[in-house]
């Protein structure tokens, strides 16, 4: 573009980087036909083979980068990636000579963060060799399964990966309720024992569509001061390559630059002390076999009288009794949420239009000793209510339940959601295809 006026996006208004014939790389984005998961590359302008310029735009290094950052610009950072492999332009750029090279040096990197993040949550749990405990496998009428594993040395860093199967209907729900930041603090639970609650959630920044900074600060029980977390999330959709929409989300130093130019501000408490965060959502298609996995695991856990089928590894502190006796109440208590279409073990059949959402997150909480009651309640009730609390509060957003939720959605319609329920009609339409289709 070669204006100089500021795109208005959201709440806030972000001043983008100026980049030569960006629209018109722009315009041809969608023709792109971009090197698939395979590595293999095909023609990259069709357009421009059919006007007769072949070899012009597929050997010009600068129009590469110019579609690279149309793909950026456009949410798709992982085809943006797959494109530069491709041609063979390495980043970070040596050297940068103008806004296009300081652009890809700052977004390109994190795709490999990405790739090996969807890498990981597309693994088996229970693959031979795995570290991952298993906390709960296809448990309460959500079917939640939660994995984790501690750092071996410290004993206190923490990861985690939860997911469930959800109807097609509560995909956009789901992700408007992961958008919405500033509404956060009005539905995460509480708990007053021990002490855990979500003191504040502000958004500190919008850049563009997909792209939010957080600020969110939790109460400890004492002796514990209050951590809190600059987090940096990031939308990408690779649903015309691979079918999946991921969302990266990193954890930011006081002093770092956001993509709109501001700093993050350090800790305005001097009790309160930052932590670091790395992780990020997969929504893809439901893998093959997932009910029988289901019904396994449920008959297991039935025949053992426990939470689950079974670990990888034992699971560590005392028996999940207790914890099991809290899922069934939370599940009881918020029944009345629950249709007849949802995959349980009460004997119904499950749908036939579900897809998979898994987040992964790892959190080092900066303590030299974290108590084994604190950490048993974090991954055995924590962990579980929070996502429970998500998808409930995504169901009341489906069936119109959510005034808070509804009233934002309406604001940004035209600047965010409609592109949303665009591009999430298109992944349904791939995923639930009766024809294989093509990768881009």
């Amino acid at each position: 573009r070669t204006g100089g006026a500021p795109a208005v996006m959201g709440e806030e208004t972000v001043a983008e980087l100026r980049v030569p014939d960006v629209d018109d790389a722009a315009k041809r984005v969608r023709a792109l036909d971009v090197a698939g998961d395979d590595g293999e590359t095909a023609d990259l302008a069709p357009a421009d083979e059919a006007a007769g310029n072949v070899g012009t735009i597929v050997d010009d290094v600068g129009d590469v980068k110019a579609r690279a950052v149309a793909l950026i610009d456009d949410d798709r950072l992982l085809q943006a990636a797959r494109l530069l492999r491709a041609r063979d332009v390495h980043v970070p750029i040596r050297d940068p000579r103008d806004a296009a090279d300081v652009k890809l040096n700052a977004f390109v990197p994190k795709a490999a963060v990405m790739e090996d993040l969807i890498e990981s949550l597309k693994a088996d749990p229970r693959r031979p060799g795995t570290e991952w405990i298993v906390q709960c496998e296809h448990s309460g009428r959500r079917d939640v399964s939660i994995y984790y594993r501690m750092d071996e040395e410290t004993q206190t860093k923490l990861t985690a990966r939860i997911e469930s199967p959800i109807r097609k209907d509560m995909l956009v729900p789901f992700l408007s309720v992961l958008n919405e930041s500033e509404l956060y603090k009005s539905w995460l639970p509480n708990w007053t024992l021990p002490r855990l609650r979500v003191r504040r959630s502000d958004k500190l920044s919008q850049t563009g569509r997909c792209s939010q900074v957080v600020l969110v600060t939790v109460d400890l029980p004492w002796p514990f001061s209050s951590r809190e977390c600059v987090l940096d999330a990031w939308g990408v959709d690779d649903i015309d390559a691979s079918g999946d929409i991921c969302v990266l989300v990193d954890s930011m130093t006081p002093g770092a630059t956001m993509r709109c130019g501001a700093v993050v501000p350090d800790v305005d408490e001097k009790d309160i002390v930052r932590i670091d965060f790395t992780g990020g959502f997969l929504f893809r298609k439901l893998p093959d076999g997932w009910d029988a996995k289901r019904d396994a695991a449920r008959a297991a856990s039935s025949w053992f009288g426990t939470a689950s089928a079974g670990n990888a590894k034992d699971s560590t502190g005392p028996s999940t009794g207790g914890t099991s006796a809290r899922r069934a109440s939370f599940d009881s208590v918020h029944s009345d949420d629950d249709d007849a279409c949802t995959a349980g073990g009460d004997g119904t059949r499950p749908c036939d239009d579900r897809i998979l959402v898994s987040v992964q997150m790892y959190m080092d909480p900066k303590l030299a000793y974290v108590p084994t009651s604190l950490l048993n309640f974090v991954i055995r009730t924590v962990m579980y209510t929070m996502w429970c609390m998500l998808l409930r509060v995504a169901e009341k957003v489906r069936d119109g339940k959510s005034e808070p939720h509804r009233a934002s959605i309406a604001a940004k319609a035209r600047v965010l959601y409609d592109w949303v329920r665009e591009r999430t009609g298109a992944m349904l339409a791939r995923i639930f295809a009766t024809e294989p289709v093509a990768t881009a």
